[in-house]
């Protein structure tokens, strides 16, 4: 059995060494959208439609992240960034440095793989994998590590080649959309346009290391 607090070391200690092997310990191109207005996370349903800035359309009912409060924003720490990668990064080797998960193959397979090896959970929590169900247009899914609890409806991942481009996407927001609040269906904030991604995609769980309490 694995303690978490040695997962989050490993964690911590494989994201600096991603980092450095695909951005360059000296050169890293890293474009962080400061200028961009960034959601607050407000974790009650709306009834009616928001009024929106930048595009995003939150039809009834989804999770308003728009913050009433032109004053608030978020640190620099949760700021959506994109890490340019000198090479292609696939996000399940990306999944394994970041969290210590050790599953391969597709990252649709990564649970029925953890299946007896790792607690499958259907709610967040830091640290776990967040596994996405394939789709039409996502035939080989997807997997993003949580870094962040920010309410029942809004979490925070990392994550590579969401963009197919072998880029890494760190602090990038995660809302759930299913209407029972049970993180089967979301919504990813699209960190190069800058606004919350229209498509829903289906999650089949979290992947995280077993403790005494799911032992």
């Amino acid at each position: 059995m694995i303690h978490l607090d040695c997962a989050h070391r490993v964690a911590a200690i494989s994201l600096a060494a991603i980092l450095i092997l695909s951005a360059g310990a000296a050169d890293a191109r890293v474009r962080a959208h400061h200028s961009i207005p960034i959601p607050k996370p407000r974790p009650a349903l709306e009834d009616t439609v928001v009024n929106a800035p930048a595009g995003v359309s939150l039809q009834a009912p989804v999770l308003s992240i728009i913050s009433e409060d032109p004053d608030t924003q978020l640190s620099s720490y949760d700021t959506p960034t994109i890490v340019k990668s000198m090479r292609h990064i696939y996000c399940v080797e990306f999944a394994r440095l970041r969290s210590g998960i050790a599953i391969f193959g597709d990252a649709k397979t990564w649970w029925d793989k953890a299946r007896g090896q790792y607690a499958e959970d259907a709610s967040p929590r830091q640290g776990a994998v967040m596994v996405f169900a394939s789709t039409r247009k996502m035939t080989r899914g997807h997997v993003a590590v949580v870094t962040r609890i920010v309410s029942s409806r809004e979490i925070r991942v990392d994550h590579a080649n969401w963009r197919r481009d072998g880029n890494i996407y760190l602090n990038a927001p995660v809302i759930d959309v299913s209407p029972n609040n049970d993180w089967s269906k979301v919504r990813v904030w699209d960190t190069g346009s800058g606004q919350l991604g229209s498509n829903t995609y289906p999650i089949k769980g979290f992947v995280a290391f077993r403790t005494a309490a799911n032992n």
